[in-house]
């Protein structure tokens, strides 16, 4: 949960002002930097957290634990050696921190770019060779009980295990595609689902007569392709990327939303939150080393300019006539894009290579891009006697950011409302599944929306400190029947909203049995405190808790819903009590407030849902689903034997085939674009399509069927 930077604690400035005095010496080396990063993080977090650490030999085991499970997730890199001599640190992480000393972590990072080099070898070493398919073995894909090579002879065999699955599942699913059988999807352990999951590459095909050694030799050629294709990234992560992660292994002690910014995640950040950034309008991807345009952004500076397409190649990039080109071919991704973003109004020469191998040089000039996938966007449901429903769905509670001319979503939403008014709608869904929050101010003015006035909610400083933030505008712009539509991954402002909307009786709330339980607020703040500038990079930090005005807290336990029904997330440990460091439950005086004058008969409503859903043969076999997908967990190991291993697909096959007709599901309403949406496709195709996927997932979606149920169960 973010608030604006203007209202950070100020009182706590008369607490200790040498404790924002932070000074900025020259920096001789990284080394210095990064000192001085550690320094100023503990320094904030001491004074300005909610609940500060105690620096201690258990919060120094839990920084370990937590860093060498991030480093090296699959104990894939590291032998048991590395972890030994690491291990002695142990009880000295937390002296380290209070010391600002940089020997662990630099131990650390120097070992695992050699260990990458050295995997790396093995890899291709492996490749190098036919594999033999009738050996009886085994590949282990548990993590959690795995554990790290003695030496370098068992790394080198833990890779030639890995890269041999790797290969099997290539000649398994060309065999598959060539009889015409529907091909497997991408097993989660595999080398696919790692470098690149969605990737179109042109493979060569087999036939029938094609000799089993020709089939094994070209699946270890596209292995071959996408491991070194994986290698290529991982060993181009910089320093500073482990230094961050050594970074929020310490601040996530604090609790789990407590991190540590890069000066580049900071930018990311504040994208994300925004949806806006200055740069020309196209999004790219690696291909190869190769910074490749992949979908150009409506009304941006390159659609405008008509001359980048799809599939175009940018090798080089200056920045104006007067720079130097700059080669960016086998640059990280994400550093070419930084020097393709820029200021608005600066230009961006691009040296590009077409898909025809012709190139040419294309200047563009920068401005201010949207990226509309975060913004508030509405449909219109008509069921199947006719009758209409809307339903606007909040990806975030998204934010400007302090950018000038940026988007809200209080205004957006108060337009989605008034165009669906226009259709006489019956009732409303607000649909804020998988979001995970955003501005605290943005999430009471938006409540509301929907109420007269009153108290949203109430957010605690550790100290006591109470402030209740409420709606002052008694003007209403929706006051029809409402359903609000969560599951697990709704957190933080969307618990406020969904919160907000049950205890003042406004809206039923439909979705999984319980959010995920986020009841913190969090600011950013630079570490660089005498400029502001973000050279150190930032901290986001937890600063106060939020509580419902029913004086409950959603953190932990979340927002119940009034009509649950499991999901693919209720089975999982994704939500705020599977971490540790979580801050605890607790509760606080309730409000008085006025409740919507037209009450909601909800038990009426829970026992008309309970009689559709009791026998529901559609949900019964999606609960089926969801524990089958859980029980894949228990899974330890893969067979590497040919004919073992296709008779353990087959098995987990078979127990699928039982679930496909999940995927034929339908619902039976016409979802529509909203007037304004149909104005905006004329002049942009991509609007259209984006629209259409989106229906298309709604088409397929069970709970929101149940949602227009209850809406017309709403008296």
């Amino acid at each position: 949960m973010l608030i604006k930077k203007t209202y950070v604690l100020l009182s706590f400035l008369s607490m200790s002002l040498l404790a924002f005095c932070f000074c900025k010496p020259m920096l001789d080396s990284n080394d210095d930097k990064e000192k001085l990063i550690v320094k100023n993080t503990r320094n904030t977090l001491t004074y300005l957290h909610y609940k500060p650490a105690t620096i201690d030999d258990k919060f120094s085991e839990n920084v370990f634990n937590k860093y060498i499970e991030y480093i090296d997730p699959g104990k894939r890199f590291l032998l048991q050696s590395d972890y030994d001599l690491f291990k002695k640190d142990y009880h000295n992480l937390d002296d380290f921190y209070k010391n600002e000393d940089l020997k662990f972590y630099n131990s650390t990072a120097d070992t695992i770019y050699k260990r990458i080099g050295e995997a790396e070898k093995y890899s291709m070493e492996a490749l190098s060779k036919p594999f033999d398919y009738n050996q009886k073995e085994n590949y282990n894909v548990d993590y959690k009980t795995s554990k790290y090579a003695k030496d370098k002879a068992g790394a080198k065999e833990l890779w030639r295990k890995y890269i041999k699955y790797n290969v099997l599942l290539e000649i398994v699913s060309m065999q598959d595609e060539l009889k015409g059988e529907k091909k497997d999807s991408i097993d989660e352990n595999s080398l696919k689902a790692e470098v690149d999951p969605l990737a179109d590459k042109d493979k060569k095909k087999i036939t029938k007569d094609t000799p089993f050694a020709e089939v094994e030799k070209m699946a270890r050629e596209e292995v071959k392709e996408l491991i070194s294709d994986y290698f290529r990234r991982i060993k181009q992560t910089k320093r500073e990327n482990y230094f961050a992660i050594y970074m929020n292994s310490i601040s996530e002690q604090y609790d789990p939303h407590t991190s540590y910014f890069s000066p580049t995640g900071k930018e990311d950040f504040d994208f994300e939150m925004s949806g806006q950034m200055e740069g020309i309008g196209a999004k790219l991807q690696d291909k190869k080393g190769f910074a490749t345009i992949a979908e150009l952004v409506i009304g941006g500076p390159a659609w405008k300019n008509g001359k980048l397409e799809v599939g175009d190649q940018i090798i080089k990039v200056a920045q104006g006539k007067k720079e130097e080109p700059k080669n960016i071919v086998g640059m990280l991704l994400n550093d070419a894009i930084r020097l393709i973003r820029g200021k608005k109004g600066t230009e961006v020469i691009l040296t590009v290579k077409k898909k025809d191998g012709s190139q040419q040089q294309i200047s563009l000039i920068r401005d201010v891009i949207e990226y509309d996938e975060v913004f508030a966007r509405s449909s219109v449901i008509t069921d199947e006697k006719g009758d209409k429903y809307g339903i606007i769905y909040l990806p975030e509670f998204y934010t400007p950011m302090g950018k000038e001319g940026g988007r809200y979503p209080t205004d957006d939403i108060k337009k989605e409302i008034e165009v669906l008014k226009k259709e006489n709608i019956k009732g409303l869904i607000f649909d804020v599944r998988n979001n995970g929050g955003g501005s605290l101010e943005e999430v009471v003015k938006i409540s509301g929306l929907f109420i007269n006035q009153g108290p949203i909610v109430q957010v605690r400083r550790s100290d006591g400190m109470l402030k209740i933030h409420e709606d002052k505008d008694n003007s209403i712009s929706y006051d029809g029947p409402l359903v609000v539509m969560v599951n697990e991954l709704s957190a933080s402002a969307s618990e406020i909203f969904a919160a907000a909307m049950q205890d003042y009786g406004r809206a039923v709330i439909v979705g999984s049995p319980q959010t995920f339980g986020k009841g913190t607020v969090q600011t950013i703040l630079p570490l660089d405190r005498n400029t502001g500038s973000d050279e150190l990079g930032a901290i986001k930090l937890t600063i106060q808790k939020f509580y419902r005005v029913n004086g409950g807290s959603t953190q932990l336990k979340g927002v119940q819903s009034d009509i649950a029904m499991n999901d693919q997330y209720t089975l999982e440990d994704i939500n705020e009590g599977s971490r540790p460091e979580a801050l605890n439950w607790d509760q606080i005086k309730p409000l008085v407030i006025a409740k919507w004058p037209t009450a909601i008969n909800l038990e009426q409503i829970k026992a008309n849902s309970k009689t559709r859903l009791a026998n529901n043969q559609h949900l019964n076999l999606m609960n089926e689903s969801f524990k089958f997908v859980k029980s894949m967990e228990d899974v330890k190991e893969i067979p590497l034997n040919l004919v073992d291993y296709r008779a353990y697909r087959k098995t987990r096959e078979d127990k699928i085939k039982k679930f496909e007709v999940l995927d034929k599901y339908k619902n039976t309403f016409k979802f529509s674009m909203n007037q304004n949406d149909q104005a905006a496709i004329k002049n942009d195709t991509v609007l259209k399509a984006k629209r259409q996927n989106w229906f298309k997932g709604l088409q397929r979606d069970f709970y929101l069927n149940e949602a227009v149920n209850v809406l017309r169960d709403i008296k």
